[in-house]
């Protein structure tokens, strides 16, 4: 495995740490006459979703514990700190990125806005759906999604309409994708109404294209997949997926 530039720690895992007594806080039991006014908290639990014994966490002190996770954000470390951001999210955009995004004409607007205010804002995101268009040849771009599920949930919704215009919406009600793809694909496509088709891997990380091939039919929408995917992984075959 490549060996990057931030720091690297023989941190154990928390569950291996620690030793039976140890504890961060020790609460004070409950004051007289207080368990006889609300009761044995155990009866507020239904009784199928009690434990029968003790859970298997570690007893660790406080020290310990904000030890053991600065450890481990400091393995986390992006371009500029801790990276704590999802896997479709920017790790790295230019420092005169933020600061123009950072001024109040950019910062405080609104969507209720009136559209003569913003034009300026409006140029800019037309230029861009321009620009994307001619690296990708698709026809047409959309900025509304805040995020990567709200991405994936607007290409769900999309392939909906798609199908629906062309009035094969309940002949092809399924969305392939794949086992190790976040799982945001599946959750998106079944909320859009979908059945979700999961294709399994095989020994080199990748689902085979004999997999897809079964996979696909007359009943099928779309194929939601990333590559590489969110293991890293990239796929050799993926001109052939998309054949």
């Amino acid at each position: 495995m490549r060996r990057y530039h931030a720091a690297v720690w023989d941190e154990p895992l928390v569950l291996e740490m620690g030793r039976p007594g140890r504890r961060g806080i020790v609460f004070d039991d409950v004051g007289p006459g207080v368990r006889e006014a609300v009761g044995d908290p155990a009866e507020l639990v239904p009784s199928n979703l009690r434990r029968n014994g003790r859970p298997e966490l570690p007893e660790l002190s406080e020290p310990e514990v904000l030890r053991h996770y600065l450890h481990l954000s400091q393995e986390t470390l992006g371009m500029m700190g801790v990276s704590l951001f999802g896997t479709c999210t920017m790790k790295y955009n230019p420092r005169l990125a933020w600061e123009l995004v950072a001024r109040p004409e950019i910062a405080e607007l609104h969507p209720d806005q009136d559209d003569e205010t913003l034009q300026g804002v409006l140029e800019l995101v037309h230029g861009l759906d321009l620009i994307l268009r001619g690296l990708s040849g698709m026809d047409q771009f959309v900025f509304q999604p805040g995020g990567g599920a709200h991405a994936a949930f607007t290409h769900a919704v999309i392939t909906r309409a798609y199908h629906a215009s062309r009035g094969e919406l309940a002949q092809r009600d399924e969305i392939v994708t794949t086992i190790q793809a976040h799982p945001c694909n599946a959750a998106t496509a079944a909320a859009a109404g979908f059945k979700v088709v999961t294709l399994p891997l095989e020994e080199n990380g990748y689902p085979s294209l004999e997999a897809l091939r079964a996979a696909v039919s007359e009943r099928t929408a779309a194929l939601m997949v990333n590559n590489p995917d969110d293991m890293g992984i990239y796929n050799p075959e993926i001109d052939r997926w998309v054949e």
